[in-house]
């Protein structure tokens, strides 16, 4: 395994985690919140280091664009999670509704850069 997948790995741990445990516990915590931080953080290392290292640098395929878009949703369910926490309400109900699909998007994409 090449260091940067490392941090994909640890990222899909993490991710994977925190909804899964959202979803049984059926509300936020704060701890979840700091893993699905720390999560992020692990995909956006994982991401850079990963275009530092090829020297072709951005290829357009499946795979990039899925996820570049997973990246991004991930990063706006992180945002999605701090106001849940912070505000509750309406916020955390829609985390509730959308939380599966949006880490199931991820999985996609994660799912497609796993060598053939």
């Amino acid at each position: 395994m090449r260091p940067f997948e490392t941090f994909f790995v640890v990222a899909l741990l993490l991710y994977s985690f925190v909804i899964w445990s959202h979803r049984i516990k059926k509300r936020f915590s704060p701890w979840m919140v700091w893993l699905f931080g720390a999560g992020l953080a692990a995909d956006v290392s994982g991401t850079v280091f990963l275009c530092v290292a090829t020297a072709s640098g951005w290829t357009f395929s499946v795979h990039a664009i899925s996820g570049l878009i997973s990246l991004l949703i991930m990063a706006l369910h992180f945002i999605w999670a701090l106001l849940s926490i912070t505000l509750g309400g309406k916020f955390e109900d829609y985390f509730k509704r959308f939380s599966v699909l949006a880490w199931f998007l991820w999985l996609i994409a994660f799912v497609s850069g796993i060598p053939r």
